[in-house]
């Protein structure tokens, strides 16, 4: 129930920059943009393009070392 309460008011607070800002109803085009997600976006795209062994052993790993650090 709490994680739903915390989408509720992220939704809710991005309803406002809606109003105020252009660009939020592009997601797809402003994910493009973004540029603090360009390491993880190469990163899956590379892992992705990688055979199925690769792909799980790099998810893996990565992973385990952001959630053990």
């Amino acid at each position: 129930i709490d994680e739903l309460r915390h989408c509720q008011t992220e939704t809710h607070a991005l309803s406002h920059y809606n109003k105020y800002f252009n660009g939020l109803h592009q997601a797809p085009h402003m994910f493009d943009r973004v540029w603090y997600l360009s390491v993880p976006k190469s990163f899956f795209e590379d892992a992705s393009t990688a055979g199925p062994f690769e792909f799980l052993t790099a998810v893996a790993f990565s992973f385990e070392y952001v959630l053990t650090n």
